[in-house]
């Protein structure tokens, strides 16, 4: 069983997160993706080598969940001392590893600063570069990834994505630089665009480290046994012949595929073991701010952001469909300070597990999923926010069980005539699917900020306004479709579920004290309006514009 994990680390760059997979047993093998990836990547060899070894497969610093250095530019003698230093916390006195990649830079890096911590590296990919190529690379290879108002920058980073399939360097289209390889699915290039957006403009790092690592000259005073493979359809396969007078304890080969490749470095690995890993560490908090953790639930693990600074009763932050915690972080930093807090990617949403699977989604299932992380976390009772459908959550957990529930704080209600809610069904979430031509990147982007400029997004017409000051940041607008694009399917289900809510009726039988809120920028403040009209014993307040200014008033409704 593979798990996932965030481990705390305060060293050389100050506290930070770095998330990691973890599966099998025995002993410890490292192992280190390729940019701009995240551990992700590695899952399906993760799957064939659990059998042998404790993997722990971490993300490197500011790509998939992990914490950034906090510099503009870094090593990969400094990708490798942080790899170090998670070693250290998890207790890893020895251990193998392998690289791929960027991943083969930093795992050779790591080598050299601590030989007495490797037992056998295995190297399957090492960028050699000449002079000429590494001036021409670092000139044209990464350029700045800039959020457009218009959503271009997605269908740029598609075109990108899908020619470095096509050629190598990805931006020389020329003969001679061709790929001798098939053309990838579209849902290939999806997941590579999904983990480049998460690196965002921080993806350049790890990749300009590699660029610039001297991979040959590092392995001629090495002393840990080394192998240095690639399949021969790999384009860094060719420099393998440009590493000049390697230490006796390197090993240099071609591969013939992909398989032979991996099997080359699994042998090496399996003969010079690492020492077995200890059990998994309790992830430390981090005072002042938001940290993440994984909590168990039955079928997987949800991703949670977490900040136990203050005393008290707990605060429930929950996103609604379409989001994750990240989409409430403002709510949950606000809170800071004031009471414990806690935010939930729901099952399926942002680094969620889905143990729901896709059928029968519906919101007293979030809520039992959402229960049972409360219970694994021992939070007996709690206040809940949620926002848009996250609040019909805490709604469905207030009526099912009211002695969790101690308050109840709702914005932006999903309350709406069977007329409108059976419109929202049929036209509210649109299918879409990655397509070689990147045409659903658009949809995306423009269903998304069509939300701040009509209401229903798709009434595109004169009664469809919206006449206040539109919301349009194109970083939030980047944010929310970068949600969806990690939730492809959820997404839909969960808003669908959503809609069916019998919200009306639900709120006639909630006892728990409850808030309805809405900032005044948001459409779906008359329908709040209404819902407390309607249903007068739940109290109604206006919020600030600002999501970093809510905290307040949900504390002090809490508080009562």
């Amino acid at each position: 069983m593979i798990t996932r994990h965030f481990a705390t680390l305060e060293g050389r760059w100050g506290p930070r997160q770095v998330h990691y997979r973890r599966a099998g047993s025995g002993p410890a093998l490292i192992m280190l993706h390729q940019s701009p990836q995240s551990s992700a990547d590695l899952l399906p060899l993760i799957e064939r080598w659990q059998q042998h070894f404790t993997i722990i497969a971490p993300d490197t610093p500011g790509y998939g969940c992990s914490d950034p250095l906090g510099v503009a530019e870094a090593s990969m003698e400094d990708f490798a001392a942080g790899v170090l230093e998670l070693m250290d916390v998890l207790g890893l006195r020895r251990a193998g590893v392998y690289g791929f990649h960027t991943g083969g830079s930093m795992a050779v890096a790591l080598s050299r600063l601590a030989p007495e911590r490797i037992t056998a590296c295995a190297v399957n990919g090492l960028a050699t570069l000449t002079d000429d190529e590494r001036i021409d690379i670092l000139e044209h290879y990464l350029p700045p990834l800039e959020v457009h108002w218009d959503g271009s920058h997605l269908t740029w980073l598609w075109a990108r994505l899908r020619d470095q399939y096509v050629f190598f360097p990805w931006y020389r289209r020329t003969l001679d630089a061709r790929l001798d390889m098939d053309s990838p699915a579209p849902e290939f290039v999806q997941k590579a665009l999904v983990e480049m957006l998460r690196a965002g403009d921080h993806y350049r790092v790890a990749y300009r480290a590699a660029f610039t690592f001297p991979g040959g000259p590092a392995l001629r005073d090495t002393t840990v046994p080394t192998l240095v493979t690639a399949s021969a359809h790999d384009p860094l396969s060719a420099h393998q012949a440009r590493i000049d007078s390697p230490a006796a304890c390197v090993q240099i080969k071609v591969s013939a595929d992909p398989v032979a490749a991996t099997d080359a470095c699994l042998a090496l690995l399996q003969r010079l073991p690492g020492d077995a890993a200890p059990p998994p560490v309790e992830t430390s908090p981090i005072e002042g701010r938001l940290w993440h953790t994984m909590v168990a639930v039955e079928g997987g693990q949800l991703r949670a952001k977490c900040n136990t600074d203050a005393a008290g009763r707990p605060v429930l932050v929950q996103h609604d469909a379409a989001g994750s915690s990240d989409i409430v972080a403002g709510v949950a930093r606000s809170l800071i300070g004031r009471r414990p807090v806690l935010a939930l990617d729901l099952p399926g949403h942002g680094e969620s597990d889905n143990p729901l699977g896709e059928s029968g989604i519906t919101v007293a299932r979030y809520r039992e999923v959402v229960s049972q992380a409360l219970d694994t976390l021992g939070y007996d009772q709690i206040d809940f926010y949620g926002m848009w459908g996250g609040g019909l959550v805490g709604l469905d957990m207030a009526v099912a069980s009211p002695a969790r529930v101690h308050r109840l704080v709702m914005s932006d209600l999903i309350y709406h005539d069977d007329a409108t809610t059976a419109d929202l069904k049929a036209n509210y979430t649109p299918a879409w699917t990655p397509d070689w031509y990147g045409g659903h990147l658009l949809l995306c982007w423009h269903l998304m900020r069509d939300q701040a400029i009509f209401w229903p997004w798709y009434r595109r017409t004169r009664e469809g306004i919206i006449w206040k000051e539109p919301y349009i940041d194109p970083q939030m607008i980047h944010g929310r479709v970068l949600e969806m694009f990690k939730a492809p399917v959820m997404w839909r289900l969960a808003y669908q579920a959503h809609f069916d809510y019998p919200t009306d009726a639900m709120l006639a039988r909630v006892k728990v004290p409850t808030l309805l809120c809405s900032p005044n920028w948001d459409p779906n403040l008359p329908h709040t309006q209404q819902a407390h009209a309607a249903h007068p014993h739940c109290a109604f307040q206006i919020l600030p514009d600002a999501l970093e200014d809510w905290g307040p008033v949900i504390a002090e409704f809490c508080e009562r």
